[in-house]
């Protein structure tokens, strides 16, 4: 099908559990006030049955051209973490889900490159 020009309501755009089944990670698209759009990362203990992260990655403009850049991968790189890129292939965050440390951020400059038009 043709792709969204603009998400008009929350949902979740990637979804993926880790190797043994303990987590599952989500991108989750919000669309805000002002036509921007939210790309927040959260983390599910599936045992507890409760949130170990959640936290905005990228805030865009909400129209295709800027989010597509900006919803890229995600992945579990080990049996505990998670990583997400970028469609541009920059590594976004990588975090420990059980603890729900990030281990690595990339800096606010970089995702303001998704904003300038």
């Amino acid at each position: 099908g043709r792709p969204e020009l603009e998400i008009e309501t929350e949902k979740v755009y990637k979804t993926k559990k880790n190797s043994n089944g303990t987590f599952i990670a989500r991108i989750v698209q919000v669309p805000k006030e002002e036509n921007m759009l939210d790309f927040i990362l959260e983390i599910k203990n599936l045992k507890k049955k409760e949130l170990s992260y959640r936290s905005l990655l990228v805030r865009t403009e909400n129209w295709y051209y800027s989010f597509r850049l900006a919803r890229g991968d995600l992945k579990w790189v080990s049996l505990h973490t998670v990583a997400v890129w970028d469609r541009l292939g920059h590594k976004l965050v990588e975090v420990a889900a059980p603890t729900g440390k990030e281990n690595y951020r990339i800096s606010d400059e970089h995702c303001s490159v998704y904003r300038e038009t």
